[in-house]
């Protein structure tokens, strides 16, 4: 039975979101930065176009984002490339509920979708998610994702048990790397990071 192909976009206003919380802030940064008379020229200069390409990147890539599946497999598009798995690379396709960050508030959806590899490894499908979906149409369009792969899945495909145990233990992995990254001690030296190397450019240099 041939269904598709699926497509999925961002429906939020991604452009809009990136200008309130990336471009203000660089901006006033740029600005003090060039009011400021310390930093050598060449300093300024460099931040500047760094500070600029990066937020521009941003701003290009990420509302392009898609996942677009068909007869063939799967295309997706993330900020940092695009890439194409094709049915029989793909084990599985799961619903997953990303883990609650140490401290502060999640801004992420509350199930997201993974296409998970023979060898255990997981692929997120961006915008196929709870966030960009409404809740009837998430269940639903997840369910047609799953039923194309089992479509394409061999008349008497079983559960490998490798494949299996190889899932549980790069999940486990991923959610004990998640923890570490969203803990108070790693936002608090990110922090601090960040903030030195401020300090430094704009009043040591």
């Amino acid at each position: 039975m041939h269904e598709g192909p699926l497509h999925y976009h961002s429906r939020t206003n991604k452009t809009s979101i990136i200008l309130w919380a990336a471009g203000i802030p660089t901006a006033l940064y740029l600005m003090e930065l060039w009011t400021d008379d310390e930093p050598p020229h060449w300093l300024q200069t460099s931040l500047t176009v760094i500070l600029t390409a990066l937020f521009i990147y941003i701003l290009y890539s990420a509302p392009r984002t898609f996942t677009r599946i068909d007869n063939n497999g799967i295309s997706l598009r993330s900020n940092l490339r695009t890439r194409r798995l094709h049915w029989a690379d793909i084990y599985d396709i799961r619903t997953v509920t990303p883990p609650m960050p140490s401290v502060g508030e999640s801004v992420m959806p509350t199930a997201v979708v993974y296409a998970y590899k023979t060898n255990g490894r997981r692929i997120l499908l961006p915008n196929l998610n709870s966030s960009e979906l409404e809740p009837e149409a998430f269940t639903r369009e997840t369910a047609s994702v799953r039923r194309l792969l089992e479509n394409h899945r061999r008349p008497n495909w079983v559960a490998d048990p490798h494949t299996e145990a190889d899932i549980t233990h790069h999940e486990a992995r991923y959610a004990k790397r998640y923890k570490a990254l969203t803990s108070k001690i790693s936002l608090t030296l990110m922090t601090i990071v960040i903030l030195a190397t401020i300090i430094t450019c704009t009043t040591v240099f």
